[in-house]
């Protein structure tokens, strides 16, 4: 992962990644991140723009989180379907948690076009998340 990368949910062949914008470094403008989702599959790559706040990215080390403490604990799979950032303002990603994890790509608010990535992550890929993602918040407060 690169320092830009909010979170990368992925397995050997397929990724679906948010990228903070880089121009800008990552900062704020009025409340507001811009970043990109980034799809790579064998059969699709395409990157869509996605605006999350600091409590959207909040939202997702909850997620992260829950979900690491579920893989150690060796629950299931399975979950809440969670939309993020939350469904209705951009682009967002639909995760829904099961065998395959998949994460769809939404964009009903410019091109109507979903797209479905089935995945099987790694063990252990929640808790490397929610890591990443909380350095990087710390990051971001710092203002780097």
């Amino acid at each position: 992962m690169r320092d830009a990368d909010v979170v990368r949910f992925a397995d050997r062949s397929r990724s679906v990644t948010v990228v903070l914008e880089e121009a800008r470094g990552g900062s704020r403008h009025d409340g507001w991140y811009e970043g990109e989702i980034v799809i790579e599959t064998g059969f699709v790559g395409a990157r869509l723009p996605v605006h999350f706040t600091d409590a959207d990215l909040a939202d997702l080390t909850a997620f992260l989180v829950a979900r690491a403490a579920a893989e150690e604990d060796g629950g299931l799979p399975d979950g809440p379907v969670t939309d993020w950032p939350e469904s209705g303002r951009s682009a967002h990603l639909r995760l829904r948690p099961g065998a395959p994890f998949v994460v769809e790509v939404r964009d009903p608010v410019q091109s109507g076009v979903t797209v479905s990535v089935p995945l099987h992550p790694r063990d252990g890929w929640a808790t490397r998340g929610a890591s990443r993602l909380a350095r990087l918040r710390a990051g971001l407060d710092d203002g780097h």
